[in-house]
């Protein structure tokens, strides 16, 4: 056993139902249901499009605010999981404590970088909803879709702090 949950999240003797595994099962289901309804909304626009001549209205509209909210959904996951895109062209051939320390500092610059951009999305999703900017054709409000990214991209900040400060690298 390597000391991982059933959901990938790490820790030796981990419980499913710590926090953190709860949390991403919880994300991983939103996940799919958002997948489901961008799956749903594609299908029923292409049958309408190519068999009745009549597209689903919004559609892609529709298909962008979803995808949006997928990959953000996805981010506090992966970030759990350690599971962000790495090259290991130099690292891999380190001693284990310099290696160890390079993974630190990788976490340290994620954490930092994820924060910064909560922030920053949290300032958009303010701007949106005092503008009340919103998609062209179906009108869905950007305020709230830009404020779900920046608290989904501020807990990844916040996931990733926990894992700098636990003692596995």
């Amino acid at each position: 056993m390597t000391g991982e949950t059933r959901d990938g999240a790490t820790g030796r003797g981990a419980s499913p139902f710590r926090p953190l595994a709860v949390a991403t099962r919880l994300l991983q289901l939103v996940a799919a249901l958002l997948l489901l309804v961008m799956m749903t909304v594609t299908f029923v626009d292409v049958i309408g499009r190519y068999v009745f001549n009549s597209p689903l209205p919004g559609a892609f509209e529709l298909t962008e605010v979803l995808l949006a909210l997928v990959v953000f959904v996805g981010l506090p996951i992966v970030t759990a999981r350690r599971e962000h895109v790495t090259v290991d062209l130099v690292t891999g051939r380190l001693p284990g404590a310099l290696r160890r320390g390079f993974a630190r500092l990788a976490l340290t610059v994620t954490a930092g970088v994820l924060g910064l951009l909560s922030w920053r999305l949290a300032l958009l999703a303010r701007d949106f909803s005092s503008y009340g900017d919103a998609t062209v054709y179906l009108g869905i409000p950007l305020g709230p879709v830009a404020l779900a990214m920046a608290v989904l991209t501020g807990i990844s900040a916040l996931v990733a702090t926990v894992l700098i400060l636990r003692r596995q690298p």
